[in-house]
């Protein structure tokens, strides 16, 4: 009997057995079962990331971004998913998940994963409703490889990569406003394991002050300071309540920041003592201060 693996975050992929093989090595197949959600998009003047999803493939062999990006080739690549569809990437914030599709897949380890975009059937619709320019590497279908933490092991019980589609850090602002238009540069990152989530509020000048929406909230490696500039673990954003959640992040230690928007007039800050994830469990009630 196969067993499905739940997913857990931004694009997943859950894989299912179907082989008599207890190794990775086998001759059997597993069933790769791919769900659609994103991390949480800071800009609160967008109302919609409509992103035309065409196939996911996988690959045994490492691969280069440039070897991805051509979609025409297929040598080695088996396609996994191909939903042909779009999705508003908002619509899957906080957690939330989407299958996308379901292919048997041999049993191995996989060290390549890319998504094919069809970019002339994407857009970005502002509260407004008008579209601003996007800038994206083709105007037709292209390759994005995802970067992948470690290899994934299809095995006959069944494993789970879960793709997270940053829409914050995929989509740059070209001037100081969402009307001038945004850049794509696409960050898809992957694990390959169970992971946790962290949960909370921020507020103003207390634990019991007015809350603070449209805050970005920032997973941070441990040690890091309060104006830290390097590569960030996760992102997310505070609702109109001042809640945030951030769902999929490997067990470990990190710093967690909140930044206000800037007409707020509140100053970055740390979440204090540290953040630790643990693999499996939510950690919920994390409360971050900020002050002029």
């Amino acid at each position: 009997m196969s067993k499905t693996i739940r997913l857990f975050t931004a694009l997943a992929i859950s894989t299912i057995a179907f082989a008599a093989c207890s190794d990775s090595s086998g001759t059997g197949t597993g069933l790769l079962t791919v769900r659609l959600t994103d991390a949480p998009f800071p800009f609160s003047e967008v109302a919609s990331v409509d992103v035309y999803v065409v196939r996911v493939d996988a690959r045994k062999t490492a691969t280069t971004e440039g070897a991805a990006a051509d979609e025409t080739d297929h040598d080695g690549w088996t396609t996994v998913a191909a939903p042909d569809a779009s999705f508003n990437l908002l619509d899957l914030g906080n957690g939330k998940t989407l299958t996308i599709g379901e292919t048997p897949l041999p049993i191995g380890t996989y060290r390549s994963f890319r998504l094919i975009l069809d970019t002339s059937k994407s857009s970005i619709t502002l509260e407004d409703g008008s579209k601003p320019p996007i800038s994206f590497p083709s105007a037709g279908q292209t390759g994005i490889k995802v970067n992948l933490a470690e290899p994934i092991q299809v095995t006959e019980d069944g494993s789970t990569l879960i793709l997270d589609f940053d829409i914050g850090r995929s989509f740059v602002m070209r001037g100081n406003t969402a009307a001038s238009g945004f850049n794509f540069k696409p960050v898809i990152n992957a694990v390959a394991q169970l992971t946790g989530s962290v949960s909370g509020s921020v507020h103003a000048n207390t634990a019991t002050g007015a809350v603070v929406p449209n805050a970005a909230v920032d997973v941070l490696p441990a040690g890091s300071a309060v104006d830290y500039s390097g590569a960030i673990v996760r992102s997310g954003t505070t609702g109109t309540d001042g809640n945030f959640t951030i769902a999929f992040l490997q067990a470990g230690t990190y710093v967690l920041r909140a930044t206000p928007p800037t007409a707020s007039g509140f100053k970055p800050a740390l979440l204090p003592g540290g953040l630790t994830i643990t693999a499996g469990h939510a950690t919920t009630g994390q409360v971050i201060i900020v002050a002029p």
